[in-house]
């Protein structure tokens, strides 16, 4: 994804000073791809969340969206957005079930705690995939009120690929619980 560092080079690391300059990258993905890194780094810096992950989403819609430009961006935020406009767009993504879901997965593990509520709602969901994303996702925040509440889902659940997980996440917090 990224050059290999030459010290004969000079290297130009494009900035934008405007909303206006980075929006164009951002809007059109398909344009040039240190803009486009660098528009996302602006959106970043200057707390354009919303706008950023809107327009990811709308790209990836459209299958305009390169992955690697799409895992810059889960990886260089700063923060974990969780406004409600920002979790519906997780949830758009993750219901997509593709590699885009799997990079929402892992970005929402890392933010596990900050969006809890958000997940733990997902156990609930209509589709099999994001309710054992939910369970996968609450591994990395195991809590016993967590555990009770998946408990008490295990015997209402369908889908044995989801029981299962569900299990899974009872026996992790159970080891969890024992360490010290």
């Amino acid at each position: 994804m990224f050059k290999k560092y030459n010290p004969e080079e000079k290297y130009y690391i494009p900035r934008f000073r405007e909303f206006d300059e980075a929006r164009v990258y951002i809007e059109d993905m398909n344009k040039d791809k240190d803009l486009v890194i660098s528009a996302v780094d602006y959106m970043i810096t200057h707390k354009e969340y919303y706008f950023l992950l809107k327009n990811l989403y709308e790209h990836i819609k459209k299958n305009e969206l390169k992955r690697e430009i799409f895992e810059y961006a889960l990886m260089s935020f700063d923060i974990c957005p969780k406004r409600k406009e920002e979790l519906n767009i997780y949830y758009e993504i993750l219901k997509m079930e593709n590699g885009y879901s799997k990079d929402i997965i892992e970005f929402l593990k890392v933010c596990c705690r900050e969006v809890k509520d958000f997940i733990e709602n997902l156990l609930t969901d209509d589709s099999p995939f994001v309710r054992k994303s939910a369970v996968d996702i609450l591994k990395y925040c195991p809590d016993k009120k967590t555990a009770d509440r998946i408990k008490s889902l295990i015997p209402k659940e369908k889908d044995e690929k989801v029981k299962k997980e569900m299990i899974k996440y009872i026996k992790f917090f159970a080891d969890h619980e024992k360490c010290p």
